[in-house]
């Protein structure tokens, strides 16, 4: 029987390369700011790769908790057998060549491997795979940002590649990634192994998923079921066309398994499904950033045509844009000029929103609207661009105004910054909201969907409970 995963894996005080050379030298640089001790372990002699090597993994006189494998395939049995003698708790088997090529050979030598692991107790991750990440202490499979994070989101993925997409791409959009796996072909543990941990790990949460299929549908079902009813779960099926079942079965020799089943196995768990890698991270920054306990959403924009095109796209998804009460319109008209300002909801600011004292001040009207669960603000860099022209440090003004009106409120505000020919002055204004953990978007079906998600997600969870 296979031991329960638990966080002192995530925690490793050292690791073990097996198979370090200088192709794969990579693996050092990953780990430079690893917070234990890092070990190479080679038979043969190879220059200075800048950590101490030994020939054997039992010729170590430290204790291993982690060793990441990287040797021929036909040889990792003869490594597991070393690990299970050395007493280690983890590997990670990053070399390929196991059931994903589907021969005979590949599935037996897997077989053999999840049997040697499962006899000495070890956590056995992959093959096939990158491993394990905790950003907390530079246990680290990409070496595209090294720097120490902190955050509340796991992430279980079968792409490796995804895997470090996501913990790098992600934390630009507010998605801090603090344990992430990338479990490959999962011989042993599966991506529900980890779901089940990860739901009563109580420095996440927050879980998001690429899943391009699993050896036991019952028991991914049960552990989503679990998990989602705890902290949401964002999963990302896919595989799901005959083309990308074919892929997936030569990327990690996973069934992927039918479609139909899947969406049903998706609606039964009340999982937040994303549609593609953009969806992923989009819906992954709403839910970090932001709840929302309803489906009624106040709009404010500088622009009438905008405000229009909100409202379709938001109210397409089932949000509503409710008409404001009297008494809200009158709190919003003593903020606002006499300029023939639309205070009905959405609400076309025109002019107006040149100050952003006025901006702040009717965001912090809306939020008084017991009929109005969040407020979706529009920006156009371009527009603030020309005003920053006659008024120096404006951008900052506004975007300052709205986080302040935010800070102020109990009530979820999400930015829709429109796209834009002055995409330097859009990134800075993303970035500043971002820092303030405000969801942003950039595409305002891509704001609807993650925002009705949300809604979804939420209701549910203030229904069961």
């Amino acid at each position: 029987m296979k031991k329960p995963i638990t966080n002192d894996i995530f925690y490793p005080r050292t690791i073990a390369l097996i198979g370090i050379s200088p192709q794969t030298s990579w693996w050092i640089r990953n780990l430079s700011n690893f917070q234990g001790k890092v070990y190479g372990v080679n038979p043969h002699p190879h220059e200075d790769l800048g950590i101490e090597l030994h020939p054997s993994l039992l010729d170590i006189e430290d204790e291993i908790d982690h060793a990441i494998v990287m040797v021929s395939n036909r040889i990792v049995p003869q490594v597991l057998e070393d690990c299970g003698k050395k007493g280690v708790k983890v590997v990670s088997i990053f070399t390929s060549g196991f059931s994903e090529i589907q021969t005979e050979e590949g599935r037996l030598l897997e077989a053999k491997a999840a049997e040697i692991a499962e006899k000495y107790g070890i956590i056995l991750v992959g093959p096939n795979c990158m491993g394990l990440y905790n950003s907390r202490i530079g246990l680290n499979f990409i070496g595209a940002d090294l720097t120490l994070h902190e955050g509340n989101v796991a992430f279980i993925s079968q792409s490796g590649g995804l895997a470090q997409n996501s913990t790098v791409t992600g934390r630009r959009y507010g998605v801090e990634i603090l344990k992430a796996v990338s479990c490959g072909n999962s011989a042993l543990y599966e991506p529900a192994d980890f779901l089940d941990f990860f739901k009563d790990d109580k420095e996440i949460n927050l879980i998001a998923m690429y899943v391009e299929g699993a050896k036991d549908g019952r028991k991914l079902l049960k552990s989503l079921q679990e998990a989602n009813r705890r902290k949401p779960v964002i999963m990302w099926k896919a595989g799901n066309t005959a083309e990308g079942t074919r892929a997936a079965g030569t990327h990690t020799g996973n069934l992927t398994g039918a479609t139909n089943i899947w969406e049903a196995a998706m609606k039964q768990s009340k999982v937040v499904k994303a549609e593609g890698f953009l969806d992923l991270i989009y819906t992954t920054m709403t839910f970090a950033l932001e709840s929302l306990k309803g489906y009624n959403l106040g709009i404010l924009s500088i622009s009438g045509g905008q405000s229009v095109e909100y409202t379709d796209t938001l109210s397409t998804t089932g949000l509503g844009i409710p008409i404001l009460s009297a008494e809200t319109q009158r709190g919003i008209e003593a903020i606002l000029p006499e300029v023939g300002v639309n205070t009905r909801n959405p609400l076309d600011m025109a002019a107006s929103w040149s100050k952003p004292g006025m901006v702040r001040n009717v965001l912090k009207a809306i939020s008084k609207e017991g009929s109005i669960n969040g407020i979706v603000v529009s920006i156009d860099a371009h527009r603030e661009k020309l005003i920053e022209l006659t008024e120096k440090g404006r951008i900052k003004k506004l975007t300052n105004a709205i986080i302040e009106a935010r800070n102020s409120t109990n009530i979820p505000v999400f930015v829709l910054l429109t796209a834009t020919a002055v995409e330097e002055i859009a990134l800075n204004i993303f970035d500043d909201f971002i820092k303030a953990k405000i969801p942003v978007y950039r595409d305002p079906a891509m704001a609807a969907n993650c925002i009705k998600k949300l809604a979804d997600y939420w209701t549910w969870r203030e229904g069961r409970s």
